[in-house]
């Protein structure tokens, strides 16, 4: 049996986007690459359900703890093969994956950029990526916090063929869904989304174990793209003071759990700021006022901002301690213009881990 993924009648236009029929499968054998808790999941689940597996990997993803367990531990104790690589293009790694017939490649938060001779001559122009928002409206990487930045309540499970570009490579299936109203966090996000993309990967791969499927590749229209990078909360995760209200508490819970949470300055150190929501009951606040804390109680505190007041539930010191405690009535949150110019900088994430910009070398903050 043979792989394949070949036009299976003319093109035709689906919603004014150009379409073509195409067939996936048969499939033996799953090939990942990347890291994650859905990368895991699917470990456990493939070989419980007619498929070989083994993993490619980085140096950065392989360090990766989740519930107390690195990757590399989890992959060793669930027997899996799997290579760490810096680099795709060796000759390392493409014995490791073997042949593409009967193989399922799928890229899921990969650490490389894969060139187009690549994608030929290791994966036979079969590698897939699976992309959690709509395409091809936004590419790139920081996906939740982006979303709950931009208020976006959309999900989606979007597969799309690798083609040496960032996520612009025709669609080969999807599913929208909507994330719940409840969602605030970024951990919100992600538990819905993982139960969600683990149901439409395992789903896909049930339906292909030794049978082809016809699905439609969809071109994505150019003209709609919009691209979004990485971000890294020590870096770009400084509070600005002086936003509107709603901008004010969507970034900070942008930056929330997983996450080591949004910060700025309290007392001259660095705080980290969780559990907050708007207040519009205390009064309009002018913007000078920003910052202050007017009321406390034992486990919440009333922060003055523009316009408006924003409850704050923890605060914390960077070891992540709470030092909700020891702050006063009167005392103030503020970041340096520095700090918020600084945090506008792009970040880089190498198969090695994070690239910081050069000004962070001379940080003192933080």
């Amino acid at each position: 049996m043979s792989t394949a993924i070949n036009v299976g009648q003319p093109p035709h236009r689906t919603n004014n986007v150009l379409s073509q029929s195409a067939v996936i499968g048969p499939y033996r054998r799953v090939v990942l690459l990347g890291g994650g808790q859905l990368l895991r999941s699917l470990c456990d689940w493939a070989p419980l359900n007619g498929y070989t597996i083994r993993v490619v990997t980085s140096p950065r993803h392989v360090e990766e703890v989740q519930d107390s367990e690195s990757l590399h531990s989890f992959l060793e104790s669930r027997n899996l093969p799997f290579l760490v690589t810096e680099t795709i293009e060796t000759d390392r790694v493409r014995d490791f994956i073997g042949e593409s017939e009967g193989t399922f490649f799928l890229s899921l938060g990969a650490a490389w950029i894969f060139k187009s001779e690549t994608i030929r001559e290791f994966f036979n122009d079969k590698l897939f990526n699976l992309h959690g928002t709509r395409l091809p409206q936004n590419r790139g990487g920081g996906g939740f916090s982006w979303q709950i930045m931009t208020a976006n309540r959309f999900g989606f499970c979007t597969l799309h063929v690798v083609d040496g570009g960032i996520d612009t490579g025709e669609i080969i299936l999807l599913e929208e869904f909507l994330y719940p109203a409840s969602c605030r966090i970024p951990q919100d996000y992600k538990k819905v989304y993982l139960e969600k993309s683990f149901v439409f990967l395992s789903s896909l791969l049930s339906e292909t174990l030794d049978k082809t499927k016809i699905v439609k590749l969809i071109t994505q229209p150019e003209y709609f793209s919009s691209y979004w990078p990485r971000l890294h909360t020590p870096t770009n995760a400084w509070i600005d003071w002086g936003l509107e209200p709603y901008e004010l508490d969507r970034f900070i819970c942008a930056f929330d759990t997983p996450y080591v949470g949004a910060q700025t300055y309290m007392n001259d150190q660095v705080v980290h700021l969780k559990n907050v929501s708007l207040n519009l009951q205390d009064g309009v606040f002018h913007s000078y006022q920003s910052g202050i804390i007017y009321r406390k109680s034992a486990d919440w505190i009333c922060v003055c901002i523009k316009g408006a007041a924003l409850i704050i539930e923890k605060v914390l010191d960077t070891e992540g301690n709470s030092v909700l405690e020891k702050l006063n009535i009167g005392d103030r949150f503020f970041t340096p213009s520095l700090q918020l110019e600084m945090s506008k900088q792009r970040v880089v994430y190498k198969p090695t881990g994070l690239k910081l910009p050069n000004f962070q070398t001379n940080r003192t903050a933080t």
